[in-house]
């Protein structure tokens, strides 16, 4: 009869985290694969997400000079001639915010081979005293875009529109154009990089891409959309609202596209719906992080990630500070790890 080994008791251990070490690695693997709201995996309905073929361009949905009330001056919005234009989704109120974003990434006016230029855009505010500070505020920074329409959550889709109408009309030349939101950490440098990959000659539509994901039917919710506004039971591949890129050739495209498409209040979902109708596959850039958020570290918000949602000012401050800007920040193994690790410190920050 054949005596199986005994091995020492000290072997198991090693033995043991190894083991556990690969679930973790196989458990973040599928929960990033299948992560955001209401996803699931792409082979579950691949035809239904490929693009419409495309229809006939129709001109672009433009907005007038009246439709603002607050612009920079042209010497501030030509004096750098940006090719890569940073619109940042703002409100009255978020002051704090908006100078974190100026003082930190929001401040460069160069990415790679990219001149940047960094606007922020709001509504009218709901206290119309807050107006005298905005102008106040505008007339010190030249980066307000102000439209003429109540800045609330339902019109974020307006607001959209508005944002890329003025970026169609005033910044005709850009090579890309990036839409965050104003609790965004922006990996310009390491976005540059990614974006000297992809040509400008094709439409682009860049970002962390949602799968199959259904309208919200429940009225009492603010992502809420009717059936007689969109009656079908799935939304086109979108990507994430927090950030995401589009090529200077597409802007114009989704502006004529979204004289077809229903002005549904989910700015995220309407620029998918745009894209769909333009015939524009989005295109996943897991690095973009969209919704997700990481605890702060260096090596993962200056190196590896492009982008980190629902980063306080304060730490944005902490972030920036911490290391000589465009410093390598990764040890190698931490570089080696990449953006398992960062999700790895994500994971654990929720438990």
């Amino acid at each position: 009869m054949m005596v199986l080994p005994v091995w020492p008791k000290r072997c198991y251990r090693p033995r043991l985290l190894w083991g556990l070490l690969s679930t973790m690695i196989v458990l973040m693997t599928l929960r990033f694969l299948t992560s955001g709201g209401h996803e699931e995996l792409l082979s579950h309905s691949l035809p239904y997400f490929m693009p419409d073929k495309g229809h006939p361009i129709s001109p672009p949905l433009l907005p007038s000079s009246d439709d603002f009330l607050l612009l920079p001056t042209p010497e501030a919005r030509s004096s750098t001639d940006p090719s890569l234009l940073v619109l940042v989704v703002s409100t009255p109120h978020h002051v704090t915010q908006r100078q974190a974003i100026r003082s930190t990434w929001g401040g460069a006016r160069w990415a790679g081979k990219f001149t940047v230029r960094t606007f922020f855009v709001l509504g009218l505010p709901r206290e119309p005293s807050l107006q005298s500070a905005l102008e106040q505020e505008a007339a010190e920074h030249q980066d307000l875009v102000q439209g003429r329409f109540l800045d609330t959550y339902g019109n974020l889709t307006l607001k959209t529109l508005s944002l890329m109408g003025w970026a169609a009309t005033h910044c005709p030349g850009i090579l890309f154009l990036v839409k965050v939101d104003d609790d965004i950490f922006l990996n310009l440098p390491g976005l540059a990089e990614e974006l000297e990959h992809h040509t400008t000659l094709v439409p682009t539509y860049l970002g962390e891409i949602h799968w199959r994901a259904w309208p919200n039917r429940d009225s009492r919710s603010k992502h809420y959309i009717p059936a007689s506004l969109y009656p079908a039971e799935h939304f086109p591949l979108y990507c994430s609202g927090a950030v995401y890129v589009l090529s200077g050739t597409a802007v114009p495209i989704l502006l004529g596209a979204s004289r077809h498409v229903p002005l549904v209040p989910v700015e995220d979902v309407f620029v998918g719906l745009c894209a769909h109708w333009a015939g524009i596959l989005p295109q996943h850039l897991a690095r973009l992080t969209g919704a997700a958020h990481y605890p702060p570290d260096p090596c993962c918000y200056r190196e590896v990630l492009l982008s980190v949602h629902k980063v306080t000012p304060i730490e944005m401050a902490a972030v920036w500070d911490s290391t000589t800007p465009y410093k390598k920040t990764c040890q190698v193994w931490q570089w080696a790890l990449g953006f398992l690790r960062c999700k790895a410190l994500a994971w654990m920050a929720d438990l």
